[in-house]
């Protein structure tokens, strides 16, 4: 290896040692982190990083597609895709030749909740400044062009159709709209061939308008730049965006009033099935324990109960899982699987048993360990590169969680007891209150009963 290799390898080494020590010893935090606003009002947090000369800027808009227009879904994912294609003063060959020629990653995209608008740069002064003026012409200047919208939402319609061909695709659209009814979180990120092709040049305009605005806005900044640097690069980041509103909170997640299956036809030799039940919103008290409890039940892979009990002890399916699905208004616990089309009904009775019992009874002692340990040692795994760091402050941001949330993290976890699992489970997990969506042959459907056993 060359010595440079050397001189660029090791500060990252030793980083990542003494985030692991400050992990461990707590002794400082675990990630020290600045923040301050802009004058006209963007949040900003910056993580030193020196390991490296490069930079990571981010900028978070409460503009994700629980914000599209009502019967406009896909409004955000559009916005988001359009600032790629040309601004005010240039267009979009210009814009990426402007990235390229200093080296610079760029992009933006939608989810559920926010759009981010993300560069990566080397520090060098003649790279790195270029590439942020033209990152701050894209946010706040983007040309919305009607030709280049209709462009882009014909690409957008070819998405979702090619989404149709992905039975997984399907039913975790069908399940957002079962388990979220009429929340504006219960549409696809995306859209639907109907509302995407409703929107509107002008709907493209007034979205950016009135979302991605500062006060809307969270600017994470994470590389080898001092306090200085970070604020001209968060300044320059936004002092062209009006000041604008934020976005107003979102309704609160009503609980599931009622059981329902959902069938969907698709020619596939498996079934496709996942289970919606009640979760909670991301910053409720009882996070850690039901995050600790389905790593037991059906988010540790192999050494889970439903990998354990459907896969290992019965064949069912390659693979079973389930996960939390915590939002800033609310939430769903989601289970799922992929068995045979004859085995559907054997495989969501098993689940259904499975849930029951865990919340009946909560972990055993030696099952709560080996979870605790698996989760502590592999939680360094989450901090050990600025990618993965610019995403950890970037939610804590955004869900509005202590910025000090990582210092006892591993403590935390560590107290978290059966009890305390089983307690969360029963109060907010009810297993008579269920979505299921079937995605496969409906002429081979086995009998499913709509409510849990």
């Amino acid at each position: 290896m060359s010595t440079d290799a050397h001189t660029r390898i090791l500060p990252a080494i030793l980083a990542l040692g003494a985030l692991l020590l400050a992990t461990t010893a707590r002794a400082e935090p675990v990630l020290p982190v600045e923040t301050w606003h802009t004058d006209n009002g963007a949040k900003v947090l910056f993580y030193p990083a020196d390991s490296l000369p490069m930079v990571d800027a981010r900028v978070i808009f409460d503009a994700g597609s629980a914000r599209d227009p009502k019967g406009k879904g896909g409004t955000a994912s559009l916005t988001a895709s359009m600032l790629e294609e040309g601004s005010t003063e240039r267009d979009a060959k210009a814009i990426a030749d402007g990235f390229a020629r200093v080296g610079a990653e760029f992009s933006a995209s939608a989810n559920l909740e926010s759009t981010a608008v993300r560069l990566r740069s080397l520090t060098e002064p003649d790279w790195l400044w270029p590439a942020v003026d033209l990152m701050a012409e894209v946010i706040a200047k983007p040309a919305f062009e009607d030709k280049d919208i209709q462009r882009e939402r014909n690409r957008q319609l070819r998405g979702i159709q090619s989404r149709q061909q992905s039975p997984q695709a399907v039913a975790s659209d069908a399940l957002r709209k079962a388990a979220f009814g009429d929340h504006p979180y219960a549409h696809p990120t995306s859209g639907t061939r109907e509302s995407v092709e409703s929107i509107a040049s002008s709907d493209v305009r007034d979205f950016h308008q009135q979302r991605f605005v500062a006060t809307n806005a969270t600017v994470v900044i994470v590389g080898d730049l001092d306090v200085e640097q970070a604020r001209r690069l968060a300044d320059t980041l936004t002092d062209s965006l009006p000041r604008g509103e934020p976005a107003p909170d979102l309704p609160e997640v009503e609980p599931l009033q009622e059981s329902e299956t959902v069938r969907i036809d698709f020619p596939s030799e498996q079934s496709t099935v996942l289970v919606a039940l009640d979760g909670i919103a991301r910053k409720h008290d009882d996070y850690l324990p039901l995050y600790v409890g389905n790593h037991m039940l059906g988010g540790s892979g192999f050494a889970s109960r439903l990998m354990s009990e459907l896969r290992e002890k019965r064949g069912l399916a390659y693979s079973t899982y389930s996960y939390l699905m915590p939002l800033r208004a609310g939430g769903r616990l989601v289970m799922g699987i992929q068995t045979r089309n004859d085995q559907v009904g054997t495989a969501l009775s098993l689940m259904d048993d499975e849930l029951s019992r865990f919340i009946d009874e909560g972990p055993n002692d030696g099952e709560l360990a080996d979870s605790q340990a698996n989760i502590v040692g592999g939680f360094p795994m989450r901090l050990n590169s600025n990618g993965k760091i610019i995403e950890q402050i970037g939610a804590l941001a955004f869900l509005d969680l202590p910025l000090d949330y990582f210092d006892d993290y591993t403590d935390r976890v560590e107290a978290v007891t059966a009890d305390e699992i089983r307690k969360a489970f029963d109060q907010h997990v009810e297993p008579h209150k269920r979505v299921v969506i079937i995605v496969g042959p409906t002429a081979e459907e086995a009998d499913v009963d709509d409510g849990a056993n």
